[in-house]
């Protein structure tokens, strides 16, 4: 059995080892197939991929060729190539279970997390988020060259990775740690300045914490962020929560559309 890992630098692990390959396209080829799995990927968008600009004349033949070395390292590990890569409907299938790839994992702990702290369990919801956020050893595809499926895929994943911090964050913030939260909130907006629900998130726990100045101080802090950089109010949500602090009250309503 195959493990790919796709949140990170691409791997391939077998039960006979790492599958190694080197060739900057061939390894496109595999992450695309991959983030995919287990739906089939025409050649034209492959070729798209590979070479949004101006595709060679020879494109079909190089991709079946990339196939070919990709099937032949499959094989060494897993026994027969063509199981695992089918050729399907002009197009190719990299036949894996989803439980195989990391990026497809973390999708589904992040969902099953998510239903959690929906239905109140703010522990598990905390402990599955760390579970999901583990799954990162980088940025995704971080030693694959993108075009644009993969860039945009790259992109996706990584909003989810904030996406699931925000949710992480939330869970810790409802069973009020606020000791932790408050400072990995301060780093976070840091790192994600214009990700609002980070600063909603800490103006919530200094508010809580009972810092209702350091509280408003960091409202104001979020709207003239947003102005400068987005040239954007803060949203009603946000504004909901700065008229909680300055009425004085220390509990806040979890957010909306978590």
């Amino acid at each position: 059995m195959l493990e790919l890992s796709l949140l990170g630098p691409l791997r391939v692990e077998s039960p006979r080892g790492e599958v190694r390959t080197t060739s900057t396209k061939i390894r496109q080829v595999l992450a695309l197939l991959a983030l995919e799995s287990p739906s089939a990927v025409g050649i034209d968008r492959i070729i798209h991929e590979l070479w949004p600009l101006r595709p060679p004349k020879s494109a079909v033949g190089t991709i079946q060729t990339y196939v070919y070395h990709l099937r032949k390292q499959l094989a060494e590990h897993v026994g027969c190539g063509t199981k695992v890569l089918a050729t399907v409907n002009n197009g190719y299938l990299l036949a894996l279970d989803p439980g195989s790839i990391d990026a497809r994992r973390f999708e589904q702990v992040v969902r099953d997390g998510r239903a959690v702290l929906d239905a109140g369990h703010a522990a598990e919801a905390s402990r599955k988020m760390d579970e999901a956020l583990a799954m990162w050893h980088g940025a995704a595809l971080a030693d694959v060259r993108q075009g644009p499926s993969l860039d945009a895929e790259a992109v996706r994943l990584e909003g989810l990775r904030e996406a699931a911090l925000e949710l992480r964050v939330q869970a810790d913030l409802e069973q009020e740690h606020l000791p932790e939260v408050i400072p990995e909130l301060q780093a976070l907006i840091r790192r994600y300045p214009l990700r609002e629900r980070f600063h909603h998130q800490l103006v919530s726990a200094l508010n809580r914490a009972g810092r209702r100045a350091d509280a408003l101080s960091a409202y104001r802090h979020t709207c003239r962020v947003l102005n400068e950089e987005l040239g954007l109010d803060p949203s009603d949500e946000l504004r909901r929560l700065h008229q909680i602090v300055l009425t004085g009250q220390t509990r806040t309503p979890a957010l909306e559309g978590r």
